[in-house]
């Protein structure tokens, strides 16, 4: 029991038809026309590359690197100088296969770049990725760093007076990415066929650009196709590696636990009711942003981050701007506010962690959920490993085999036109040592052989007031990141529902995630539930294994009383995990009423009668 302290770092679903894979690796794309009266041609590569017309590109490390920033910025569609950096294998004209990388939050266009040589096929980075032949775009996202995001880089430069950051917004990051690629597919630099990997922010654009694939969101949120800017040629993603990645961010920051890990949930389902807010995740992201470019309060409808904050971390009632935040989180700031494509989306491999408690993995799951319920054979790997934000151990031999796997998959679907590996691969968390051994199979539920229960046969009740507060207090993976392989002492708490089973003379292994149904009878105003699944080791230590905030869609409307009363049903998913219990441990599920500063204190008063209660836990 117990296991590593992780240090967040940067280091299937459907299996297509060979039919039907061949046709979307051959690069089909279905933006169809151009430009009133042009015929769309790809223009010959130049004799000497000079990407953007701006760049010069000189030998080094191996690979051709062609530096930008300062004078040497691109201006985007807008208008808005980005700073970018191009890498060309060290010979050839092209059009070369490019890849994009996306950096995350707060970070720049090196976050993906290196100063030696490195020729590995798996590395993510730069110069191994131009070694290897393909193009590489790196670029620092609109309102950080030389993009706008200092105060030096806006001084004496009016094109940066609106470019504050639009937090992932396909109208203008990704458009950004969209446009700098066409741009070199313009000069015939690169293939109008692109791939694109990102990190955490950069994950999160990365399934934008998957479902978006061959269009184009305007900035007045129509869809149109995706052709380059000059020669209008037609241009797609055809394939992306996402990773610590979001489908909706508007249930990664503020949770309510109806989004299902294991079926297809509508969006709406997501915000009404409005979620708990992850507050220390929340006020630890929007302070990373204030060291870039913000909207000022009041000015952009689309990107008001600060007035979004100070609303959200006020919590309930829910107010206008709630809603409006969240509807423009979900709907232009996520993969799950675009309408899937014609054939799904571009092949896509994405890597998320068990224990990442921003992004984590039931928001994979729901990307390839809403696909395969589409009916649309997309060619899909899920990596799903122990890495990623606040929690996650991030063992180095981990992510590098799950990196070399998604770098794999994108030169076999956009360099080699071949049928890439699908599926979902799973690792272990581990408490013990390093975590070991993979487990592949067609979707996680072929990998699932079978439940465990956990009943209640008396009524509890969960408190507003209710849990220990030491409990919660080391419960914030934002800031101490020490709830995993760091058990916690004995002990229970009043104003809490629990319920046990214990694990016998065999482990058990936990894979997905924990669902738990009841009656809930509410007393009081904006009540909120969290559910935490413990592993109890026979001495009553305890090792948190899985968590999720549930908000019951009853007594949440502004001047609800305290003596409310309403009755309602629950069922709600924990996030999933690998995870073994040890023969002679406990499985406990606890019930509480606040776990903050994790997930914010409610406002209200309540207390829960819990009834009926029943957990239900998958195992392999």
């Amino acid at each position: 029991m117990g296991r590593r302290v992780g240090r967040p770092r940067r280091v299937g679903v459907l299996v297509a038809s060979a039919a039907l894979a061949a046709a979307l690796l051959a690069g089909c794309s279905s933006a169809t026309g151009s430009a009133a009266g042009t015929t769309p041609t790809e223009p010959p590569p130049p004799a000497v590359p000079h990407p953007f017309g701006l760049l010069t590109c000189t030998p080094r490390y191996g690979v051709r690197f062609c530096p930008g920033g300062g004078s040497r910025r691109v201006p985007s569609f807008d208008g808005v100088p980005l700073d970018a950096d191009v890498t060309l294998p060290a010979t050839g004209r092209g059009p070369f296969p490019l890849i994009v990388l996306l950096h995350g939050l707060g970070q720049s266009k090196t976050a993906f770049e290196v100063d030696h040589v490195d020729t590995s096929p798996g590395a993510e980075n730069n110069v191994a990725l131009a070694s290897n032949g393909w193009a590489v775009l790196n670029y620092t996202a609109r309102g950080f760093g030389g993009s706008c995001g200092t105060a030096a880089s806006r001084a004496g430069t009016p094109a940066c007076a609106k470019g504050w950051i639009q937090l992932a917004d396909q109208r203008y990051e990704i458009r950004d990415t969209q446009y700098l690629a066409g741009e070199l597919v313009d000069e015939g630099l690169v293939q109008p066929r692109i791939a694109v990997a990102g990190l955490s922010y950069g994950g999160g654009q990365s399934l934008e650009l998957a479902v978006l694939k061959d269009r184009v969101r305007l900035t007045n949120g129509t869809l149109v196709p995706w052709v380059s800017p000059l020669h209008h040629v037609p241009m797609s993603v055809g394939a992306v590696f996402a990773q610590w990645a979001w489908d909706d961010l508007a249930d990664a920051l503020v949770p309510n636990g109806h989004l299902s890990a294991a079926a297809t949930t509508p969006a709406s389902a997501d915000v009404s009711p409005m979620g708990v807010p992850k507050l220390s995740w929340d006020a630890l992201l929007y302070g990373v942003t204030t060291a870039g470019y913000l909207s000022p309060p009041g000015v952009d409808p689309r990107s008001d981050l600060t007035t979004w904050e100070h609303a959200l971390a006020a919590g309930e009632p829910a107010t206008a701007i709630d809603a409006a935040a969240l509807h423009e989180v979900q709907t232009y700031k996520s993969a799950i506010g675009i309408p899937l494509p014609p054939g799904g989306p571009a092949p896509t491999v994405i890597l998320n962690g068990w224990n990442d408690t921003l992004f984590p993995a039931s928001e994979a799951l729901h990307y390839a959920a809403r696909v395969t319920a589409a009916h649309d054979l997309t060619p899909m790997l899920l990596l799903l490993a122990d890495v990623g934000h606040g929690w996650a151990a991030n063992d180095p031999a981990v992510t590098a085999a799950e990196t070399a796997r998604g770098i794999a998959f994108l030169d076999a679907v956009v360099r080699r036109r071949t049928q890439p590996e699908t599926g979902v691969v799973v690792s272990p968390t581990s408490c013990t040592g390093p975590e070991t051994g993979t487990t592949a199979g067609s979707s996680l539920a072929a990998l699932q052989h079978g439940t465990v229960t956990l009943t209640g046969a008396n009524d509890q009740v969960v408190t507003s007031s209710g849990g220990s507060t030491a409990t919660a207090t080391q419960l914030n993976p934002a800031y101490a990141g020490k709830a995993f392989c760091h058990a916690l002492p004995p002990g229970t708490a009043p104003g809490t529902a629990t319920y046990q089973l214990a694990v016998g003379s065999h482990p058990r292994t936990l894979l997905g995630s924990p669902t738990i149904t009841a009656t809930l009878h509410v007393v009081g105003n904006y009540p909120e539930l969290v559910g935490r699944l413990w592993d109890v080791a026979p001495d009553g230590s305890r090792q948190l294994v899985s968590i999720n905030v549930y908000r019951p869609n009853v007594d949440l409307a502004a001047g609800t009383p305290t003596t409310a009363t309403a009755t309602t049903t629950m069922s709600f998913a924990l996030t999933p995990n690998d995870y073994t219990f040890a023969a002679g441990h406990t499985i406990e599920l606890q019930l509480v009423g606040s776990t903050a500063p994790l997930f914010r204190a409610s406002n209200g008063t309540f207390h829960v009668t819990v009834s009926g209660a029943r957990v239900t836990v998958p195992v392999s």
